[in-house]
């Protein structure tokens, strides 16, 4: 137990250090030791296989330890505010990506409108609070329903269509809806939707700074707590489901449909659940952006945003649970930490895509082989 936490601890330096580092010769030392560690890792076969034997011996211990670092990292970002934003952002980016996994990894229901149901979840918010006055958390309660009353509508045509023509679809309807936010006057049209209120707790808002056991925090630390929670309780529950007869059955129907039917599962209406819950955690995603943010506009749910959520997934793994969390955690920082290359770092970006589809097909934690007891 004590080698998982050291291990950990050592991780979490590495990143903290690449994170903070602000000259390119400190970047590069903390690049380097990243690197000899991965090395280390991948080559010398008696570490890896002493550190695989501990954290599956102590899995529960490795979870309170990740639970632990998560809650301390604000504390060591507190002089780096943006940082604090961009980790926030990634956790939000854990709750869509569990969504849409369970859609496209665990089901094979091809979605690539992840923008347009985010988006309903955060025009949702900013069209309760600022046009009707509802509470920000009420509010946030019942725009991922939106979403998940929306993609009903949507399931329709979606149920008629197979493979690529299913991709066109959701394509299509990305680019319907950002047309309507560009064009309804309720919506505040290319101008979006602004002064949205944030949310509070106990009378706190969560744009003034927090104060957590004697330590001032930014503002944003409220935001990474709340979207810590968020991002938490939605692995749970869609791990939860996963390991389920739910799960089972989402899996043989991407499989074989055929071989699914004939055990007695109902395509339709286990697509429409896989579809209907992946919606709501990924409205609930958009939902806690606008928060945050106080803003919503078309162009922060056009269809770039679907292809990195759908990233997000390949790069972690198809229909791994794990592999959600630390595609998020990879693919939103690292943009960020390489933005001095200016327009190179999405060549970059797209460079380590391609690496991934060819190299690690199944992403960096692939989908474990459903084990019965």
């Amino acid at each position: 137990m004590i080698l998982v936490w050291l291990a950990e601890a050592a991780l979490f330096v590495l990143i903290v250090a690449g994170i903070l580092a602000e000259r390119p010769l400190t970047l590069a030392a903390v690049a380097l030791a990243i690197v000899i560690a991965g090395a280390l890792l991948r080559l010398v076969t008696p570490l890896r296989s002493t550190l695989a034997r501990a954290f599956g011996r102590h899995r529960t211990a490795a979870l309170l330890g990740g639970a632990a670092l998560a809650l301390v990292l604000p504390v060591t970002l507190r002089s780096s505010p943006y940082w604090t934003f961009v980790a926030t952002l990634a956790l939000l980016y854990v709750t869509t990506g569990q969504g849409l996994n369970l859609q496209i990894g665990t089901a094979g229901v091809i979605n690539l409108a992840g923008a347009a149901f985010a988006g309903l979840g955060g025009y949702s918010v900013g069209l309760l609070t600022v046009k009707t006055g509802w509470p920000p958390w009420l509010a946030a309660v019942v725009a991922p329903w939106v979403a998940v009353a929306v993609g009903t509508l949507l399931f329709v045509p979606i149920l008629k269509t197979r493979g690529h023509y299913l991709a066109l679809v959701t394509i299509a309807f990305v680019f319907i809806f950002n047309i309507l936010m560009n064009n309804l006057e309720f919506t505040g049209g290319p101008q979006g939707i602004k002064n949205i209120p944030t949310l509070r707790l106990g009378g706190h808002a969560f744009t003034a700074r927090l104060t957590l056991f004697g330590v001032d925090l930014p503002a944003h630390a409220n935001f990474y707590y709340a979207a810590l929670a968020t991002a938490g309780l939605t692995t749970w529950i869609l791990g939860r489901l996963h390991d389920s007869w739910l799960g089972l059955a989402l899996n043989t129907l991407r499989d074989d449909e055929i071989a699914a039917r004939c055990c007695g599962v109902s395509l339709t209406r286990e697509k429409l659940i896989a579809f209907s819950i992946g919606n709501f955690f990924i409205g609930l995603g958009g939902a806690l952006y606008a928060v945050m943010v106080g803003f919503v506009s078309p162009p922060d749910f056009d269809f770039g945003y679907s292809l990195i959520m759908l990233s997000v997934i390949i790069i972690g793994g198809v229909d791994s649970i794990g592999g959600v969390v630390l595609g998020a955690c990879l693919l939103l920082p690292l943009p960020e930490r390489f933005r001095f290359l200016h327009e190179y770092r999405l060549l970059l970006y797209g460079l380590v895509i391609v690496v991934m589809l060819l190299y690690r097909p199944r992403g960096l934690w692939p989908a474990g082989i459903r084990g019965y007891r």
